[in-house]
C-alpha cells in the first residue's frame, strides 16, 4: 500500500479538501491511503468523512499560535509516519513539509499550488521571493490546480517546459448535470419556488469578495423583488457579511446555508452563479456550476480562463461596478434554457474517474522510478 501525507491548512469544506475528497473517493482504498496534517485545533466539516475511510489526521499547532512547535510537531509526523509521498498544500509555505520530508528521506515530496495570487504586503512577498528556490530545491514534484496558478509558484518557464504537472481539479460530472426533477425538490424545500435564485459557494473571507457580492445583489432586488440570494461556506468573514445583510434589508431574501455536503443539489436550484473573487488559483466551483447548466459570473483576469469550458461561463472586471455587474448579470439570465453540459466538461478533462486513475497511476510510476 502506498501511504499519502497531505498537508492542508483545513479539512473544513473549502476548494483543496474537497477536490482531495473528489480523488480519493475514486481511489483504490487497498492500494493507496491518505492521511493528512491539519493546522489548528479546529475539527473541520469533511474530517468524519475522510475519518470514515480510514484517513489518519493529525493536528498540529498553527505558526500563529507557535511557529516553534507547529515545526516540531509537522517534523515528528513526518519523521515517524513512514509515508511514501508527502504532498503539500501550503502554497509557498509548503516548504516546510517537503524540506522535512526530504531529510526523512521521503522518495516523492510533491509542493501543490492551488492560486495565483499574492498579497500586496511587501514583506509576504519577501518571503515568497526568499523561500521560493528553496522549495524548488526540496520539492521533487512541482503540481498546480492551473497554468497561472503554476506561474505564481513556479514560473512560467517551469510551466512551458512541462515541469510542473498540473493536476486538474476534477468533479463527479454525474453528480453535477443539471436534473430538472432535483431542481424543482430542492426549490421546494427551500421555499424558492418561482423565485429568481442567484447563488454562491465560498468561504467568507477576504479572497472570496463576499462584501461586494452582497454589492451586486442588492442592485439586483432593487431591480427583481423576486431575487433571491443562497450563500453556502462559513469563514470567518461571516458575522460581518450578516451584518451588511441586515444593514441593507435583505435579511429575507438571504439564505445562509453553512458548510453543506449536498453543493450538487443545491446548484440544481439556482437560476445564476455569482462569485467575484479577489483571487483564485483555479475555481473548481465555476466548474461545478457549468456542469450543472447554470449561467457562471467570476471575476475577469482573476478567475484563471481555463474554466471556460462553456458558454455559460462569462467574466466581469472587478473594476466594473455593482450597477454594472447586476446589468451583465440580468441581461445574460433574460430567457436562457439549461442544458446538459457534461459532454464538454468531461472532453475538457474534468471527469474525476479518469483524473484519480491517473493521478493513482502517477503516485505508482512515481515511487518505481
Amino acid at each position: 500500500m502506498i501511504k499519502v501525507l497531505h498537508v492542508v491548512s483545513a479539512l473544513d469544506g473549502g476548494g483543496v479538501e474537497n477536490l482531495l475528497l473528489n480523488y480519493y473517493n475514486y481511489m483504490d482504498k487497498k492500494k493507496i491511503k491518505f492521511d493528512f496534517i491539519v493546522h489548528g485545533n479546529n475539527k473541520g466539516a469533511l474530517e468524519p468523512i475522510f475519518e470514515n475511510l480510514n484517513s489518519k489526521i493529525y493536528h498540529i499547532p498553527s505558526k500563529h499560535d507557535s511557529v516553534i512547535q507547529n515545526f516540531k510537531c509537522l517534523k515528528e509526523i513526518i519523521y515517524n509516519g513512514n509515508y511514501d509521498i508527502v504532498h503539500a498544500h501550503l502554497g509557498i509555505m509548503s516548504v516546510f513539509p517537503v524540506y522535512y520530508a526530504k531529510k526523512a528521506g521521503v522518495a516523492i515530496r510533491i509542493a501543490h499550488s492551488h492560486t495565483a495570487f499574492i498579497t500586496k504586503s511587501i514583506s509576504n512577498r519577501l518571503i515568497h521571493n526568499i523561500l521560493r528556490p528553496f522549495l524548488k530545491r526540496n520539492a521533487n514534484y512541482w503540481f498546480a490546480c492551473s497554468e497561472d496558478a503554476g506561474e505564481f509558484l513556479w514560473g512560467s518557464d517551469a510551466v512551458t517546459c512541462g515541469r510542473v504537472h498540473i493536476m486538474k481539479n476534477a468533479i463527479d460530472i454525474n453528480k453535477f448535470t443539471f436534473n430538472p426533477e432535483v431542481r424543482n425538490k430542492i426549490r421546494n424545500v427551500l421555499g424558492v419556488e418561482g423565485k429568481f435564485v442567484i447563488g454562491s459557494v465560498g468561504r467568507f473571507t477576504y479572497s472570496k469578495n463576499h462584501k461586494f457580492l452582497i454589492q451586486i445583489f442588492n442592485e439586483i432586488y432593487n431591480k427583481n423583488r423576486d431575487a433571491t440570494l443562497i450563500l453556502i461556506g462559513n469563514g470567518e468573514l461571516e458575522d460581518e457579511i450578516k451584518k451588511q445583510i441586515i444593514s441593507l434589508g435583505l435579511k429575507d431574501v438571504v439564505i445562509c446555508l453553512g458548510v453543506r455536503d449536498d453543493v450538487h443539489e443545491l446548484l440544481q436550484a439556482m437560476d445564476v452563479f455569482l462569485l467575484p473573487t479577489r483571487y483564485e488559483g483555479f475555481g473548481i466551483v465555476y466548474i461545478e456550476a457549468q456542469t450543472a447548466g447554470l449561467m457562471t459570473f467570476g471575476s475577469e483576469k482573476v478567475v484563471p480562463s481555463e474554466v471556460k469550458i462553456t458558454d455559460l461561463m462569462k467574466f466581469i472586471s472587478l473594476n466594473n461596478s455593482p450597477e454594472s455587474w447586476c446589468k451583465e448579470i440580468l441581461g445574460y439570465n433574460n430567457g436562457y434554457k439549461r442544458v446538459d453540459t457534461s459532454k464538454y466538461i468531461k472532453e475538457n478533462g474534468y471527469d474525476i474517474q479518469l483524473e484519480a486513475n491517473k493521478l493513482e497511476k502517477f503516485y505508482y510510476k512515481s515511487l518505481t522510478n
